[in-house]
Formats: C-alpha cells, sequence, structure tokens
C-alpha cells in the first residue's frame, strides 16, 4: 500500500508570494489497480506524484 500522509507543497516558501498548493492532504492506494489524477492544465497533479517519491 502507497500511503501519503499530511502533504503540504509551496511555492516561494516564506516569500512575500508564497503560493500553498497542496494543502495537509492525506492518501492511500492499494499495492494492485490503476489510479487516475484529473484536473485542469495547470493545476499541478505532477507535484502530487512526486510526493509519492519522497516518503518512500
Amino acid at each position: 500500500m502507497i500511503t501519503l500522509e499530511k502533504v503540504n507543497k509551496y511555492f516561494n516558501r516564506r516569500k512575500r508570494n508564497e503560493i500553498h498548493i497542496i494543502n495537509n492532504t492525506s492518501l492511500q492506494f492499494e499495492d494492485t489497480g490503476l489510479v487516475a489524477l484529473l484536473g485542469a492544465s495547470g493545476s499541478r497533479k505532477n507535484y502530487f506524484v512526486k510526493c509519492h517519491w519522497w516518503t518512500r
């Protein structure tokens, strides 16, 4: 199982123009199956996918 717990992602961290794009989000995925992340172009879906590799 893949588990993401309390994931946060910022751009320009600790600067005046800081943007908090992923806010305290948790997910669990089974070992088998297919997962699709849907969202508008530019909604930073790829950053959430990269979070998996940081939590391994």
